[in-house]
């Protein structure tokens, strides 16, 4: 037996909570927001502090930074595309359309 850590996309239960995530009504927006502003800001953010600063679950910080940070498990139809002039003249709100 290997002590080789298994892929998360391997792993049952984070498959699960992938899919949970991408059923939230919000996801979207809050991926898109995070994508456009919070990454901008702090490139460096958690998934514990991005959770609190939005008042998201932690499960749902954890895939969206996952996904913004290169790993795979991302949504079936890509996202439409915004142009903000400036990240920091949005709030949340504005990326729920």
């Amino acid at each position: 037996m290997s002590n080789q850590p298994i892929p998360l996309e391997k792993e049952e239960l984070w498959n699960l909570l992938v899919d949970t995530v991408h059923a939230i009504p919000m996801y979207k927006a809050h991926k898109r927001f995070v994508e456009e502003v919070m990454i901008k800001e702090k490139p460096d953010i958690s998934s514990k502090e991005l959770a609190v600063q939005l008042n998201l679950t932690l499960g749902e910080a954890t895939v969206i930074l996952y996904e913004l940070r290169g790993g795979k498990n991302e949504p079936k139809a890509p996202m439409p595309s915004m142009n903000p002039p400036k990240a920091t003249d949005h709030t949340l709100f504005d990326f729920s359309t």
